[in-house]
């Protein structure tokens, strides 16, 4: 039996599926037979290892494994979701857009201005909630005073601790 220790090390800033194609030859260099495997998911900077392994054939010649290539292919990562793509997802939703409906920052403007459908349709997004009406508060009546003891209210507002005749009488009379 022969083996190859195959190595790869993901130099990119994205993640990579790795493709390798080995070649099993015999003895006298020969080529038998080559074969294309996966290899595996590598995340940047990260290292992976395999063993590939070629068996002796049935007639005893030799048997040796060689690689013949690698292949990278980078894994294509979708970028996190803008304020935009966001408002978008929330207008479909909401039936105030169809999907797929194109729409981008509007050029040559400020960064926080959009277009949707139309690229000479721009929009600025308006931060600011608009006034409420203004509703007065309902009048509720004020309750007389309740008195905490016996006594009598005055005109004026004085309270007597009286009750008899000639109560309040430098106050204006009693209260009705």
């Amino acid at each position: 039996m022969s083996a190859l220790d195959i190595t790869v090390k993901n130099t990119g800033t994205g993640e990579a599926n790795y493709y390798v194609t080995v070649e099993f030859i015999d003895s006298e260099q020969h080529s038998l037979t080559t074969e294309d495997t996966y290899f595996g998911h590598v995340a940047p900077s990260a290292t992976m290892s395999r063993r590939a392994y070629g068996a002796r054939p049935a007639d005893g010649r030799g048997l040796m494994v060689r690689l013949v290539k690698v292949k990278r292919e980078v894994i294509a990562t979708k970028p996190p979701a803008t304020t935009l793509d966001r408002a978008m997802d929330l207008f479909v939703k909401q039936g105030l857009v169809p999907a797929g409906t194109p729409y981008g920052n509007c050029p040559d403007t400020a960064p926080q201005t959009y277009w949707i459908g139309d690229q000479g349709n721009c929009w600025t997004v308006n931060r600011t909630l608009p006034s409420l009406p203004v509703t007065p508060a309902p009048v509720r009546p004020t309750p007389a005073p309740t008195l905490a003891f016996p006594g009598t209210v005055c005109a004026d507002g004085r309270v007597s601790g009286s009750t008899g005749r000639g109560t309040c009488s430098h106050h204006g009379g009693v209260h009705h």
